[in-house]
């Protein structure tokens, strides 16, 4: 069974994310997976979740980790919390997650599956939260390491969109419509929040970034 880290990047909203991680472990389905939260600078998030009573979740083939020194350091952000946690798994499939999913009944079985099916010929899948796949998504360390590593040159939105260009040109992005992680953002209804500010502050500045690297052929970032 391929193994798998879903990277949970977490700051602010302490009972949401510990409410979300129970539900991803509770859906996940039997995969051989571990859910890496980094607790980005936020002690209140990182007290939320390690006071999680999973007793009556049915864990199967997981394993859960806390960063707990994220809290610690300086905010690193999500692309930085995404590949400060790569860093620390050597599993052959990553999942980049946040803490506003409604995950669907086995969500991460039935992408490890479809997966398995293309034979490696895919290598990012997106899932299917009903707004914008490609927002979340299944992808192979190799590719992703080989072709670019994590983009944190954005500040917070945008690198999951060069991320899904640069493989569908590719030819090597897919989509996983009966996988879901519904995105329950403020754009479909959820409350507004600071973070949610914080993340739209930044819109204008990652987009334009987006559209120079893209118009630049995606140069390298050293």
């Amino acid at each position: 069974m391929t193994r798998v880290a879903a990277i949970l990047p977490c700051r602010g909203r302490a009972e949401q994310t510990a409410r979300n991680v129970q539900r991803l472990l509770a859906t996940a389905g039997n995969v051989d997976w571990r859910l890496v939260c980094v607790c980005d600078n936020d002690r209140d998030v990182y007290a939320s979740l390690d006071a999680l009573d999973m007793s009556d979740l049915p864990l199967g083939r997981f394993a859960l980790d806390f960063l707990a020194e994220e809290h610690r350091r300086p905010r690193a952000g999500y692309w930085n919390a995404l590949a400060h946690a790569t860093g620390r798994t050597d599993a052959p499939l990553l999942v980049n997650l946040a803490n506003d999913l409604l995950p669907g009944a086995q969500w991460l079985a039935r992408a490890v599956a479809a997966y398995d099916r293309t034979g490696g010929r895919l290598k990012v899948l997106g899932f299917n939260d009903g707004i914008n796949s490609t927002a979340h998504f299944l992808i192979e360390r190799a590719w992703l390491m080989d072709t670019m590593g994590w983009p944190v040159w954005y500040d917070h939105m945008c690198g999951d969109t060069e991320i899904v260009e640069r493989a569908t040109a590719a030819g090597v992005y897919g989509t996983l419509p009966w996988a879901v992680l519904y995105h329950d953002h403020e754009m479909v209804g959820a409350p507004n929040d600071a973070v949610y500010e914080e993340g739209k502050a930044r819109w204008a500045h990652d987009r334009a970034l987006f559209e120079q690297r893209k118009a630049a052929g995606w140069p390298a970032v050293n």
